[in-house]
């Protein structure tokens, strides 16, 4: 039976069913992040100067065209890293928070999570030290962020002192010493090493909190 117009018409406008897994944006999304961890890896391996864009591309197996159509320039691609960074100290955080019993067990159980994610094979990131190539803005914002995850590690150290779980601990200055000591992990570390990161965070640990443990 032949079709009329409308019927054609109808055919014409009706919108093709989309597969999830082909969804644009969550494409864009998953591309996105997967330029960062890239970028991550490679800046925390040879420096951010030292790593063109170019190179990141080419691990990605991808165009320079296509990785600016994701980012302006290489800066917005370090500042993008420097928050994905972020959102994982907060996460680890914020889990610790929520199933930690002391203030103690709280700050272990967020070093043992940021120790595997920062040691983890995929080049995870780490709050990089110099922002002298960020914008002024982003250098704001950064700082922002990280005086939030700042903050809520010396509430752990503050809270274990409450309870009694810490002692002898200044939380401003204990804080730094932990955040500091995180970051620089992967400047040394080789997730195909002798050690995983669980290993190396028991290790620090031990080197850390003995000192913090109260004594009877």
């Amino acid at each position: 039976m032949a079709r009329t117009r409308p019927q054609l018409a109808a055919k014409r406008i009706l919108p093709r069913a989309r597969h999830p897994a082909f969804d644009p944006v969550e494409r864009h999304d998953q591309r996105r992040a997967a330029m960062v961890r890239t970028a991550v890896h490679l800046f925390n391996r040879a420096g951010f100067y030292a790593t063109s864009v170019e190179e990141i591309a080419r691990e990605l197996g991808l165009s320079k065209a296509l990785l600016y159509h994701y980012f302006v320039d290489k800066t917005e691609l370090l500042y993008a890293c420097y928050l994905y960074s972020l959102d994982g100290a907060m996460a680890a955080l914020t889990k610790a928070a929520n199933t930690g019993r002391t203030g103690r067990n709280k700050l272990e159980t967020y070093i043992r999570w940021q120790f595997e994610t920062l040691a983890s094979a995929d080049g995870a990131a780490w709050v990089l030290s110099d922002m002298s190539a960020l914008t002024p803005q982003q250098r704001r914002n950064v700082r922002r962020q990280s005086r939030v995850v700042d903050k809520m590690l010396q509430a752990f150290f503050a809270e274990g002192l409450a309870d009694g779980s810490i002692v002898g601990a200044e939380p401003h200055i204990t804080g730094f010493f932990v955040i500091g000591a995180l970051n620089w992990l992967p400047r040394w570390y080789k997730p195909d090493g002798r050690l995983t990161g669980k290993e190396l965070a028991e290790i620090f640990l031990h080197l850390t909190m003995e000192g913090l443990r109260p004594r009877s």
